[in-house]
């Protein structure tokens, strides 16, 4: 590359380097003085007693969470890193939290004071091993846009390519890992003292998105995650329909990364505004939900943060997606698994969706089948029926079902649940009367129409062709050693009695 002519070092994408290992555990002593610290700000902002806090709905008390709410989003601003991030998961939480607290806490999404611009220079320089000036011919000091975890600044490579410059808040791990440390405690004392939060499965919600924080805290994850959802993109049937960036993968570093830059305003920002035009922000809705569901079902690889600040709409009309450092995966034959679910959705066919859930998490022996399928029919039929919305809370009341019959489902699949509860949240923000359901099962049957196609299937036979090569290559020794049994007397045939469980119940039952 040129830059490397100029005999400039260019860090380039490498799983050898791991600076978080040298990051230290917590510290008793420094937790104890950040949790002073904490309590210092919750105190000037009016949040303490944590039992005074009102997460109800009440008309009455409107006035009073107000006050309340904007205390919790400056403190939270105040306190930076985890909770910061703790704030935005909070504010899709439309479903159950009241409208005071939604809208103090989407203001995080893109309200973040910056880091000063001379601990940034000194960060990149390093990262760079440059000077940024032999680099760029431009570099903005002050940021388009400015996270608890990192900011991005607008910038021009030499070559005159402009480019975002994503770089982590100097500083930022050791702090991340200790605030997340801490609020998963203060989370776990507010549970234990207000129903109303225990109501809210603040919990477990708090404990998921703090080991997902600490996961985002190196960018080289964020640029894998990149590069695989748009590998992903170019081949499905409607690519261009939705705008990833381009990754600027010799300049990106475990914490800096480079992309395309993207003219467009977030979400976030159009949610504020009153001349954003309903049928461009349903169209683009559309397209974001339809890249979603292709992402879960045939894919594997599914932007799991899709709040309002990851999602953009660019000058010309085109939805883009920002910010992936949040990214799901699921195996092959979690895929299919989804995929069968899925049409006996489309089907609205109860038996069908608890025969793929059992294939997928059978039941232990001695279970009430009948109760579980019982229990589902209620819920697929109250909770994902016509003028049904889907959220936080259905995702909650499925696992609950789950747990009740012991069905260990792989966290992968309720973490795409999840996902989607994100996405619906953000198409309440945006568009409230966009029915998430039925949107969705349009766009699942166009998804499986796409496969269908002649090219698809193709791909499809050939990929079932390669795994079945190994055993028809096997086959004729095998009917050697068949016939060499037979021809020596010495074939056996083993048999299993009762080895599936129903046929136990069914002999149990039976002897009663």
């Amino acid at each position: 590359m040129a830059n490397e002519a100029l005999g400039i070092a260019v860090p380039r994408l490498s799983l050898v380097t791991d600076r978080s290992a040298a990051v230290r555990k917590v510290s008793v002593l420094g937790r104890g003085r950040r949790f002073a610290q904490l309590m210092g700000i919750a105190r000037k902002n009016g949040l303490l007693p944590i039992r005074t806090l009102d997460f109800s709905t009440a008309p009455s008390g409107a006035a009073k969470r107000l006050v309340q709410a904007e205390g919790l989003r400056r403190a939270l601003e105040e306190a930076g890193g985890a909770f910061v991030k703790m704030g935005q998961l909070m504010s899709t939480r439309t479903d159950a939290l009241p409208e005071e607290f939604v809208s103090a806490l989407s203001q995080l999404q893109h309200s973040v004071t910056p880091a000063p611009w001379q601990d940034v220079e000194t960060l990149l320089v390093a990262e760079f091993g440059a000077p940024l000036e032999s680099l760029f011919s431009s570099f903005d000091r002050e940021p388009v846009a400015a996270a608890s975890i990192g900011q991005v600044h607008r910038a021009t490579l030499k070559s005159g390519r402009v480019v975002a410059v994503k770089v982590q808040r100097p500083g930022i791990v050791p702090e991340v890992r200790r605030d997340v440390d801490i609020a998963l405690r203060m989370v776990n004392a507010l549970s234990l003292s207000s129903p109303q939060a225990r109501a809210l499965g603040i919990k477990a919600a708090a404990a998921q998105y703090g080991a997902d924080l600490i996961r985002q805290l190196d960018f080289r994850l964020e640029a894998r995650n990149l590069m695989a959802l748009r590998a992903l993109q170019t081949r499905c049937a409607r690519s261009g329909e939705l705008r990833l960036p381009e990754l600027v993968e010799a300049l990106s570093t475990d914490r800096v990364i480079l992309m395309e830059f993207l003219e467009g305003d977030t979400f976030a920002s159009l949610n504020e505004r009153t001349d954003a035009a309903p049928a461009e922000l349903t169209a683009a809705m559309r397209v974001i939900l339809s890249a979603f569901v292709r992402q879960i079902v045939f894919d594997g690889v599914y932007h799991a943060d899709l709040h309002p600040g990851n999602i953009m709409l660019l000058a010309d009309g085109q939805p883009a997606l920002v910010d992936f450092g949040s990214v799901g995966r699921l195996d092959l034959q979690l895929r299919e698994a989804v995929q069968e679910l899925l049409i006996a959705f489309l089907q609205s066919d109860t038996q069908l969706i608890a025969d793929g859930l059992l294939a997928l998490a059978p039941l232990r022996d001695g279970a009430d089948e009948r109760g579980f399928r019982r229990d589902l029919s209620v819920f697929i039929t109250f909770e994902l029926g016509p003028g049904a919305r889907v959220d936080v809370t259905t995702v909650d009341a499925l696992v609950a079902i789950l747990v009740q019959y012991s069905l260990a489902v792989p966290a992968e699949f309720i973490a795409a649940a999840r996902a989607l509860a994100v996405l619906e949240g953000t198409l309440r923000s945006t568009l409230p009367e966009f029915d998430l359901l039925e949107e969705a099962r349009a766009l699942a049957a166009g998804q499986i129409r796409d496969q269908m196609a002649p090219a698809n299937l193709r791909e499809i036979g050939t990929t079932e062709l390669l795994a079945l090569l190994p055993s028809i290559r096997r086959l004729p020794r095998r009917f050697d050693q068949i016939g060499l049994a037979l021809e020596t007397g010495k074939l056996n045939v083993n048999v299993r009695l009762l080895a599936d469980r129903r046929d136990r119940r069914l002999l149990s039952h039976r002897r009663e």
